[in-house]
């Protein structure tokens, strides 16, 4: 069995490679961003693909029907909008990702950034450092304690998102798919939740459906002065809207995850507007998360081996 893992800056440990040198020929590539044609180039007899999109750019179709011995791919991730599932299905390929593994580091990231919006921490430090300035008053925040939270998508990371604000003893209305019920969190529409909500997390998978989930008809419904943060995929928010909010005060300040490693254009607007806070696609990264996800990816390319594949993304 040959096994290629195709990352950037791998965090393999040792033990966790003999694991895999145990299953299969193991081949680990430091690379970012790998173009179809590299990866069929450099990984052509693949039979197990372990990647993180940081390493590949998209594990298109194209790049499927190179990898002609393909028989499964395990994620580094817990979104697979970068994979063309659709083709893996058709060409009998298994994807398996890492559902859960980082949902604890997202959800504390959302927090950070959800108390850091609120109490207006890296706007106040920014003007410190870059403008002297020290007027409290011009720096005025809001409190979280017992405020409602809206969070869109009640999943691995929406639930530990939810679990934290109860700390808060906030009033936490969800929207879940499913329809499931889930204890302490109360199930609305979304028009229910936008209205209601003074901080609102959109905690849900790139799709079709949920691309502009977050645009100028959901922000007109919300209430004036909302915190929103978006540590999912960066298109569930329509950032033209978003930045509209912003000016008219619909939104009082905004938290935003990017693309994974690419560089936020310097002339980007969400670098001119002071009460925006943005990471480059960094909320999964700790290293107990880190740690996490690759022993799950180990695991599901075990139980794939052994005949009880885990963890497919359907």
């Amino acid at each position: 069995m040959k096994i290629y893992l195709i990352t950037s800056n791998p965090t393999i440990s040792d033990a966790m490679r003999s694991d895999l040198e145990k299953l299969g020929e193991l081949a680990v590539i430091n690379a970012q961003k790998m173009t179809t044609q590299d990866v069929v180039t450099k990984a052509g007899d693949a039979e197990v693909l372990i990647a993180g999109s940081s390493g590949i750019e998209k594990i298109s179709k194209e790049m499927l029907q190179g990898l002609t011995k393909l028989k499964m791919i395990a994620t580094l991730t817990v979104g697979v909008a970068w994979v063309d599932i659709e083709a893996a299905k058709d060409l009998g390929i298994t994807v398996c990702n890492i559902k859960g593994a980082n949902a604890e580091s997202v959800a504390e990231h959302t927090w950070g950034m959800i108390l850091d919006l609120a109490k207006r921490i890296t706007e106040f430090d920014r003007d410190a450092r870059n403008k002297g300035a020290f007027k409290f008053a011009d720096y005025t925040g809001k409190e979280v304690y017992s405020k409602t939270i809206g969070i869109i998508g009640l999943g691995d990371i929406g639930k530990k998102v939810a679990q934290i604000a109860k700390a808060f003893d906030m009033r936490i209305l969800g929207l879940n798919k499913n329809k499931k019920p889930v204890s302490g969190i109360e199930l609305v529409d979304m028009s229910t939740l936008l209205k209601n909500s003074d901080i609102i997390v959109t905690s849900v998978p790139l799709t079709s459906e949920t691309t502009n989930l977050i645009s100028d008809k959901e922000i007109d419904l919300m209430k004036d002065g909302v915190i929103l943060v978006n540590p999912a995929m960066e298109p569930i928010t329509d950032r033209d809207a978003v930045l509209r909010g912003l000016k008219s005060g619909k939104i009082f300040g905004f938290g935003i995850e990017t693309e994974i490693m690419k560089p936020i254009p310097s002339d980007s607007p969400y670098f001119n507007h002071s009460r925006i806070v943005v990471t480059p696609h960094n909320a999964f990264n700790t290293e107990d998360a880190n740690r996490k996800s690759y022993e799950l990816a180990i695991e599901n390319v075990k139980m794939f081996i052994s005949g009880k594949p885990q963890n497919i993304v359907l």
